[in-house]
């Protein structure tokens, strides 16, 4: 159990809301859990055993890092437990909430309403899946630098993993809901989006992008491990390293397996190369006025105007990968209103949205 060792929330009675002492006790007991998927509980238990087993300062470090993560997850679990399913039916002050009705809110809130549209508990749900992320970055400090060996050095790569677990979670969570609020497509596309979004947010503590949508998650992976060469810039070094690095080839296959709209092949040139469409432009113009056949990323940042080193072979943080796939959706957003040239959507977009179609987003086998 999570109370043991660190120690999580003391056991509480039942809340009374109209208990005049203004003082309530919010925590019970938990198990580990009902705050970790079992490939995480597993790991927890490392952690534990790595405390318990040693005398040293990281072991003092892991043992703060691991209790005060308990108790803010066990927070945040125990409040997500407080509200109703979102596929209860039920009325209040005369206005009946359903799962039907939360989908059709949804639906009718837009991009700039969503926020307000979710009820609380898929609000929480969101929050817990960022702090998260935020406990597994705060034991990988604990565990020390990227020089950390051993028996620590081995957690530190586990406790790298499960980070990347968490922040593939968030980010497939903000794909599908950018489909419920895009104005383009189409109904029955958002309906299945809605319905994982829902899945999500009712088992949050158990979900993995594993077994959410085991094909983009693959691409993300190996999107953080594969380098960009750049080179002719077609892009053939990159989806190579990208195979190597275990993504899933039917990822691969949808951009050049079958004839594309150039929207699509943008797209995919944008995760590929991780840069937006309209840099790409701009070096493809000076290799043509330099008449350079290849270029590798140090005459890319030259050319971007970029400071030296700031064009990093790898991404390796996963939350970099975050942040890139927010600033390509924005990027295309304002090309949509702009009516500019370059792509609409982003690569895992159309992916997703074929997948969705077909019904096949989830492995049968998780």
């Amino acid at each position: 159990m999570a109370s043991q060792d660190p120690s999580s929330p003391d056991s509480a009675h039942p809340i009374d809301p109209l208990d005049e002492t203004g003082c309530f006790t919010l925590h019970r007991e938990l198990r580990l859990t009902e705050m970790f998927t079992n490939r995480e509980v597993r790991l927890v238990e490392r952690l534990q055993a790595y405390c318990r087993g040693h005398d040293d300062q990281t072991s003092t470090d892991l043992r703060k890092a691991l209790a005060q993560g308990f108790n803010g997850l066990g927070a945040i679990a125990t409040a997500i437990e407080a509200y109703p399913s979102l596929q209860d039916r039920a009325k209040l002050g005369g206005i009946v909430r359903s799962g039907e009705t939360l989908m059709r809110h949804l639906l009718e809130s837009g991009d700039h309403g969503l926020e307000w549209a979710l009820p609380t508990k898929a609000l929480l749900s969101r929050t817990f899946g960022i702090a998260k992320v935020n406990f597994w970055t705060s034991l990988r400090f604990a565990l020390g630098g990227e020089d950390a060996n051993g028996e620590s050095g081995e957690l530190r790569n586990a406790v790298s993993e499960a980070i990347e677990e968490a922040v593939y979670t968030r980010l497939a969570e903000e794909l599908y809901a950018s489909f419920v609020t895009s104005k383009t497509m189409d109904p029955e596309v958002k309906l299945r989006a809605i319905t994982q979004l829902m899945q999500l947010w009712e088992g949050r503590v158990g979900f993995a992008t594993y077994r959410f949508c085991p094909l983009l998650r693959s691409a993300w992976a190996a999107r953080c491990r594969a380098p960009r060469v750049f080179g002719t810039l077609m892009g053939t070094t990159e989806i190579a390293s990208l195979l190597f690095q275990d993504c899933d080839p039917r990822f691969v296959e949808w951009f050049t397996g079958r004839d594309m709209q150039t929207d699509e092949v943008q797209a995919f040139e944008e995760f590929v190369f991780d840069l937006p469409f309209e840099s790409l432009e701009r070096v493809r113009q000076r290799m043509l006025e330099d008449r350079h056949d290849a270029i590798g990323p140090d005459e890319v940042a030259v050319y971007l105007g970029l400071p030296k080193g700031r064009l990093r072979v790898r991404i390796e943080d996963p939350k970099v990968l975050y942040s890139s796939f927010r600033t390509r959706r924005v990027k295309a957003k304002y090309r949509t209103s702009m009516r500019a040239p370059g792509p609409k959507r982003t690569a895992e977009s159309y992916v997703l949205e074929g997948l969705l179609m077909a019904g096949d987003d989830e492995d049968p086998e998780a």
